[in-house]
Formats: structure tokens, sequence, C-alpha cells
């Protein structure tokens, strides 16, 4: 079992352009050395999943049901999302610095978007068609099965060029970056990039003063 960072002051934040992103971002601070960590338990992951979109709110209540029947499933299938985060920010963050991915951890993901692929069904809806997986399904592992497509669907698309990771030194955030001349640099303006300008006009006073 890994040490769990602390519990974090604030919501979670969505910022990342896509499912699989905002999971990357679920812990604070760096992925070596991590300020808090928003999943604590695998009901943290659950919930996740429901607030980006990625699980029916029914869906998650039966799950965590189920988890409270069988802990110790539950402890693993944490464990299990935990390295999915990781692998899925460390593929990105490798991308964005034009370096290249791990075969390990393409493997990881490639294995979790394999397993909800191979229970996912073609439906139809005013929508149109498109895979799901089944309403009544309770695995524990589903909601890992769409953050591992949200990411295997984003590393075969020609989005992946515009993932980019947080200019902040204290940041390791990953986004989608759909400005129109790819001109982003903060994960969020209103928090990493609002706190750079203020390091800036701090530095230019002193350099005045000087």
């Amino acid at each position: 079992m890994r040490d769990i960072p602390p519990v974090p002051d604030h919501d979670i934040e969505l910022s990342g352009g896509a499912l699989a992103l905002d999971f990357a971002n679920t812990v604070g601070g760096t992925h070596v050395r991590p300020t808090h960590d928003h999943l604590q338990s695998y009901g943290d992951i659950a919930s996740f999943a429901v607030l980006a979109g990625g699980l029916p709110p029914g869906v998650a209540k039966r799950l965590a049901d189920r988890a409270e029947r069988d802990p110790r499933r539950a402890a693993a299938v944490y464990e299990l999302g935990i390295a999915l985060r990781e692998s899925i920010w460390a593929v990105f963050s490798a991308l964005a610095s034009g370096e290249s991915p791990s075969d390990a951890d393409l493997a990881l993901i490639g294995d979790a978007a394999a397993d909800g692929a191979a229970r996912s069904r073609l439906v139809y809806d005013k929508a149109g068609v498109s895979w799901s997986l089944p309403a009544d399904s309770d695995e524990l592992d589903r909601p890992l099965w769409d953050i591992a497509r949200s990411a295997a669907d984003l590393l075969t698309s020609g989005d992946h060029e515009r993932i980019k990771e947080c200019a902040s030194t204290s940041c390791e955030w990953v986004f989608l970056d759909r400005s129109r001349n790819r001109s982003r640099r903060w994960c969020d303006m209103s928090d990493c990039g609002n706190r750079a300008k203020a390091r800036r006009f701090h530095a230019k006073k002193q350099t005045a003063r000087v």
C-alpha cells in the first residue's frame, strides 16, 4: 500500500479538457512529492467518475454498495486506479515534453481500455450509434474503463499534439490546449497563472528598488 498524501481542502477541478487528463490531475503538487490527493479510497474514484461525466450516478451507487460488501477487491481496484492515474500522467507529461512514453505505461492504459472495450456493446439513441457499457454492470473496475478509453482515444487522435503540462514549477497538471494559437501555458489562469503573474510583479518591484 502506498502512503496517501493529505486530503485536499478544495473540490476537484476539471481543467484538463479530457476525462483522462482530469483524472491525472487529481493529485496536487508534483507526482513525486504530492501535497494532497483527491483519491483516498475506491469511493473517491467512483465519485470522480460521476463528477467528470464518466459514470452515471446510479451505477456509482451500485458500485459503492458492492465495494462495501467486497472491501478487499475494492482496495485492489483502488490501487490499480492509482497506478492507471500515474501511467496516464507519465505518458502525457512525456508527450508534452517531446519525449517518448514508456511501453509499460502505455501497456497499462491499453490493458484497462481493452478490458472495457471487451464488455462494451453498440447502442443506438437520438445522438446516433456509439459504444456503451451495460447499465447493469457492477464490476468494480468499471470507472477505470472509461478513463482508460479516454486516454487511449486522445493518444490515437491528432489532439495528442495539443497536450501541455502546466508551466508552474510547483504543478504538473496536464491539459489539452485548444487555444487557436496553442498559447495556453497554465492549467488554470486563475490559479497557477495568477500566482506566476504575482511572482513576476514582485520581482519587477524588487528590481526597481535596486
